[in-house]
C-alpha cells in the first residue's frame, strides 16, 4: 500500500512561505512593519475615523499596499518582457530554457513506492485511490441507491 505522505512528499513541492513572492524585499517588510504600528497605534487610540493617528494609518497601509501592487505588476512585466524577447529573436533554445527556469519544477520522479514502470505506478495510484474512495458503509449504499431511484 502507498504511503499517503511518502506520496505528498515526492509530488508535491514545498516551498518557503514567501517562495511564490520572490519580489518581496527588505523595503517591503520596513513598509509591513510601518502599517502594523501605525494600525495597533490607531487601534489603541480608539480608532479614529480623523486627526493625525488615523491619517497615519491610512498613509501607511495605502504606500504598502502600492507598493504590493506594482512589485507583483513588475514581476509579471519581467516575466512577460524576458519571454517575449526571448520569442522575438526566434531563439528556440533560449525561449524553452528561460520558460523552464521561470515555471517548471527542477526535481524529477523516478520512482513510487519502490516501483519505476509506469504501468505499476499508475496501478498504484488506482489502487489506493478505490481504496481511499470507497464506501465504507454497504447497507447505506443500497438504501441511499434504492431512495434515488425510487423518485
Amino acid at each position: 500500500m502507498v504511503d499517503i505522505n511518502t506520496v505528498t512528499n515526492v509530488y508535491i513541492p514545498n516551498r518557503k512561505k514567501n517562495f511564490y513572492k520572490f519580489w518581496w524585499n527588505e523595503k517591503m517588510n520596513l513598509l509591513k512593519d510601518e502599517s502594523i504600528e501605525s494600525n495597533k497605534l490607531w487601534k489603541a487610540a480608539g480608532k479614529p475615523r480623523h486627526g493625525p493617528i488615523f491619517d497615519k494609518r491610512q498613509k501607511c497601509r495605502a504606500r504598502y499596499r502600492k507598493r504590493i501592487r506594482d512589485s507583483e505588476k513588475s514581476t509579471l512585466q519581467s516575466y512577460t518582457n524576458d519571454l517575449h524577447d526571448c520569442l522575438s529573436r526566434k531563439n528556440g533554445p533560449e525561449f524553452w530554457k528561460c520558460w523552464k527556469s521561470k515555471f517548471e519544477s527542477r526535481e524529477d520522479c523516478v520512482q513510487v513506492d519502490g516501483s519505476v514502470d509506469d504501468g505499476e505506478i499508475a496501478d498504484k495510484f488506482a489502487d489506493y485511490f478505490s481504496k481511499a474512495y470507497s464506501c465504507n458503509n454497504a447497507s447505506r449504499v443500497a438504501d441511499l441507491h434504492t431512495r434515488v431511484h425510487v423518485h
